[in-house]
């Protein structure tokens, strides 16, 4: 294994794993998230069973810690996210908002292109289309 090119992707809890992971461990280099962005407040308001919501964070972090601040945490890491634009799952007006904060800590950390905000006509999946996005990505970063 080569540590210069770890990379991580998911879909949905694996989406919300790959948010984690890539605050946390700097040896990503790469990562994809899918299908688990959105801030805390839309969410909270959303109120969709079993879409990201309180179970998911810890007691306590919601005052210190919105979602997209895993992400942000994570620059230099090339992190794209896709969420699909017909996701029942995240309300669009959190996951625009989670971009836009994702987008402006990945500019004022000095990394704008190292983020992708990648929203396609699609539902809760990772379909053939969003794989080819991701492996590009990954491979743009990773080769």
């Amino acid at each position: 294994m080569d540590p210069d090119r770890i990379g991580c992707t998911g879909l949905s809890g694996g989406g919300w794993r790959t948010d984690i992971l890539v605050a946390l461990d700097k040896r990503i280099k790469a990562a994809v998230s899918v299908g688990w962005m959105t801030t805390g407040d839309y969410q909270q308001i959303y109120k969709v069973q079993g879409a990201c919501g309180v179970p998911t964070m810890l007691p306590g972090v919601w005052d210190h810690l919105d979602i997209p601040d895993l992400i942000a945490m994570s620059a230099p890491c090339a992190s794209m996210v896709v969420v699909g634009t017909k996701d029942h799952l995240f309300p669009p007006e959190g996951v625009q908002e989670a971009n836009r904060q994702i987008q402006a800590a990945y500019k004022w950390a000095g990394y704008p292109e190292k983020f992708k905000a990648y929203n396609p006509a699609k539902v809760h999946c990772y379909d053939f289309d969003i794989q080819m996005e991701a492996i590009a990505w990954l491979d743009k970063y990773l080769k």
